[in-house]
């Protein structure tokens, strides 16, 4: 559950989870927020638990499938994490515009692939892709913060805030050691001072 998100969604809306896996984030926002979600996501097998958790969920390829709701149906569109897996997130972006009610507004989480940690296997000529994470061996696309921001501009949206969910395993910050307070609040001073640089992932509140 993405807590950079949640924090994004005000109450009782109603809600699209695009990429919804099995429904934890919408079973949450359902439960702590109030919220109507619908979800959809390409594995059938994570809609099936899904379906249990949200108020609706389909089983459907954002890329090629027809949705199958009316235009102006969504006070807020989630793609967390979903992009990167994308041949083609920009016309996703677009294709999903005309869902949002007036005033509704798109909440996309996007890994940065300009995370310290990356930076430096790069310098030591590793590209390694891993089980998940920013190098997860699904993705198709990488983004930077200039890059998540064009993505949006280019879609025909306007970032109303730019946040960031700080993460990096670097030297001696890594693994259990996180959970030391003073360590924690180390990584979210480092985060503020370079965004770019020790985030995990960039946040984006945008509209049409």
């Amino acid at each position: 559950m993405n807590e950079s998100v949640v924090k994004y969604v005000d109450f009782n809306k109603k809600i699209l989870d695009v990429g919804c896996c099995e429904g934890t984030l919408g079973k949450y926002l359902k439960q702590h927020k109030q919220a109507i979600v619908f979800g959809i996501d390409i594995s059938n097998q994570a809609i099936k638990q899904a379906q249990k958790n949200l108020d609706q969920a389909f089983t459907l390829n954002i890329e090629t499938d027809r949705l199958p709701f009316p235009q102006k149906s969504f006070d807020v569109i989630i793609c967390a994490d979903i992009l990167e897996h994308l041949f083609d997130p920009l016309a996703v972006l677009k294709k999903l515009k005309p869902f949002l009610k007036n005033n509704g507004i798109f909440i996309l989480s996007i890994p940065n692939i300009a995370n310290i940690k990356i930076r430096s296997n790069l310098l030591l000529g590793r590209f390694d892709y891993q089980k998940d994470g920013i190098m997860d061996e699904s993705h198709l696309r990488f983004f930077t913060c200039k890059i998540s921001q064009k993505l949006v501009a280019d879609a025909g949206l306007k970032i109303l805030a730019l946040d960031y969910s700080p993460g990096f395993e670097f030297f001696f910050l890594k693994g259990r050691i996180l959970k030391i307070k003073i360590l924690k609040t180390l990584l979210h001073q480092l985060t503020k001072l370079s965004p770019s640089l020790f985030c995990r992932q960039f946040i984006i509140i945008a509209q049409p």
